[in-house]
Order: structure tokens, then sequence, then C-alpha cells
């Protein structure tokens, strides 16, 4: 198993499926000497991996930083670069790296970091398939909602083509009935996970943006608003997972 990567509570009796690829914040000891320590890295989905860690679904998650590699972009944007996978500039403009990666080790990070983390989302709907005749993934993210013009919880389908109009209305419902507000597609329209995933037959996928407001205090989780978020939460998960079931 990659160190970078995680896999918990992995059942193939769950249709269910959860991915955090943006929560991690390790820096591999071999990189370290390229990076830029005073960049930052702000849009990190701070401790979403421990908001959801005790959850009975499977949950992979990415233990590295997606300043370093974003499994959660297209390396087939570009026909020249690999850049939207491997990011130069943070979210001032200063470089990410003092010695940005020549294009073989580019491609030697995509190997290590990136294209496992795909394997192991095919692997485990493969095996939950054997179980399952229709497999959803739930890919979640958070987003500092002071950047934005909203604070609801963003329900992303790339334009309604990873899931089907029954389930998606049927997953607003489940989060309007215990009180989450929600918006489709709007500012974050979903990554590539969620449209390699629904690739696949009998796969829907959504990615599910959490205002920063919702959980977190200075980048930690807020005791009291996570707690209340979790129950909601896994409460949705637990009627999604119910619904995928029929």
């Amino acid at each position: 198993m990659n160190v970078y990567l995680s896999i918990s509570h992995a059942t193939t009796c769950s249709p269910l499926l959860i991915s955090i690829p943006h929560s991690g914040v390790e820096i591999p000891k071999s990189i370290q000497n390229r990076i830029n320590q005073q960049a930052k890295r702000i849009h990190t989905d701070w401790q979403l991996d421990l908001l959801v860690r005790d959850f009975p679904f499977t949950i992979i998650d990415s233990k590295l930083s997606r300043y370093v590699v974003d499994v959660n972009r297209s390396k087939y944007s570009s026909k020249s670069s690999t850049l939207p996978i491997i990011p130069r500039y943070d979210e001032s403009g200063s470089p990410l790296f003092k010695q940005y990666p020549s294009k073989s080790l580019q491609q030697q990070w995509i190997k290590d970091y990136y294209t496992p983390y795909y394997n192991t989302i095919l692997e485990q709907i493969t095996l939950k398939k054997q179980n399952n005749s229709k497999i959803c993934l739930l890919d979640l993210h958070s987003y500092d909602d002071q950047y934005f013009n909203t604070d609801k919880i963003i329900i992303s389908t790339r334009e309604r083509t990873t899931i089907s109009k029954e389930s998606l209305n049927y997953i607003l419902n489940c989060f309007k009935k215990v009180a989450l507000t929600t918006q489709l597609d709007k500012p974050f329209k979903g990554g590539n996970i969620i449209h390699e995933v629904s690739k696949q037959s009998n796969v829907e996928a959504i990615q599910i943006e959490i205002p920063y407001s919702l959980y977190l205090h200075n980048n930690t989780l807020d005791s009291q608003k996570a707690k209340s978020l979790q129950e909601k939460l896994q409460q949705i998960f637990l009627q999604i997972e119910k619904y995928y079931k029929k």
C-alpha cells in the first residue's frame, strides 16, 4: 500500500464509497528539498478526513498535499504538460517549488502518487460490485466560504453528467431533510475523480463541497459544529447507502 494513501472501513457489502483527495498535508522527504517553504497552501480540505473518520463506510483518502500532486485533476487536459496535476504556484502567485520537477520526474510522481489513487478506487468498486448492482462514490471536499458568494454545501455533478436525475434528486432531498442547504454545480462543477469514476458501468458519483464555516475554526475541527455536521452527514450517507442497495 502507498504510504500516502489510506483505506479505512473497507467492506464489499456497502454500495457506498467515500473519496477524500485533498485533506492531505504530507510532503515526501525526497521532495522537501524542492519545495518553497514560504509558499502558502491555503486551500487544503483541512481535517475533512477526521470529520468522517468513524463513519461505517469504505473511505479512501490521500495523505499527500494537493500542492505536490493533485489527484483530482485530469492528466489529459493538456497535450504538452502535466501542470494541472503538479501545480506551479500558490494562491498568491508564489512558486510552490524552488526547483520545479522535470517532465520525467513529473511522470514519476504521477506513477507514484496519482495513479495509485485511481487504481485503489477502481479496485474497491470492483469488489463492491460482487455484492451490489449499483455503486455510488461520494468525493468529499471543503472550501473557504469567506472567498465565495455562498456558504451552502455544493453538490457537483459535472453539469448532471455523473449521476442520474432520479438519484440526484433523492440525494438533494436527503440534505434538505436535515436542514443542510445545497447548491448545484456552482461555483464548483466537479473534478476529475467523479468524471472518471462515473464512466464505469453501474457507478454514479458526485462531489460534495462543505464550507469551512460548517465544521472548522482556524483550520481545526470546531467540536460543536463538527459534531452537529457529523450527525447530519452520517444520516444522509446512510440514506444514500440504503437507496443504492434497493
